[in-house]
């Protein structure tokens, strides 16, 4: 039973990272600027890239990426 709520933290947690990612590279530099700046964004997004999960690294990756690129322009 236990390993059932592991599952279901690792699915919330690629989830809402991959929704943290869209909302940056739908609405672009608002949206990647209050992202930025959210201390709470910034420690989910680093909690996600230093995780021993493969699929949550690379969702945090992408929207890492997404949250950059909505930044710049």
């Amino acid at each position: 039973m236990s390993h059932l709520f592991y599952y279901r933290d690792d699915v919330v947690m690629k989830t809402a990272i991959g929704v943290l990612g869209d909302l940056a590279d739908t609405l672009g530099s608002n949206a990647g600027s209050l992202i930025q700046q959210s201390l709470s964004c910034k420690d989910f997004l680093n909690e996600c890239l230093s995780s021993d999960d493969h699929l949550i690294k690379e969702s945090a990756e992408w929207a890492k990426m997404a949250i950059a690129r909505a930044i710049s322009v």
